[in-house]
């Protein structure tokens, strides 16, 4: 069990946390990218293909999930169902 904020969490907990997280920031993770570009060596100019974000992060939510022990098997398509929660 994780603690996170002082709650206690499991590693599936986690990982649903981080991919909620990871779809509501790719809808506008372009624009925060250029944002903070002080932060990173990017153009500001850069603009970088949607699917191309998506893929970054569902690649990353599954290697936190391969680091915890679990096959968390994120997809893209998982994504875009949860990032409809974000849609306005």
């Amino acid at each position: 069990m994780q603690k996170l904020n002082g709650v206690v969490m499991n590693k599936i907990d986690l990982l649903q946390m981080v991919s909620t997280n990871a779809a509501e920031y790719s809808l506008t993770a372009n624009e925060s990218i250029q944002r903070n570009g002080h932060m990173n060596i990017v153009d500001d100019n850069i603009d970088i293909p949607q699917d191309k974000i998506e893929a970054l992060l569902v690649d990353f939510v599954n290697f936190i999930g391969m680091k915890q022990g679990i096959d968390y098997a994120m997809y893209t398509s998982d994504l875009n169902k949860e990032q409809e929660k974000f849609k306005k």
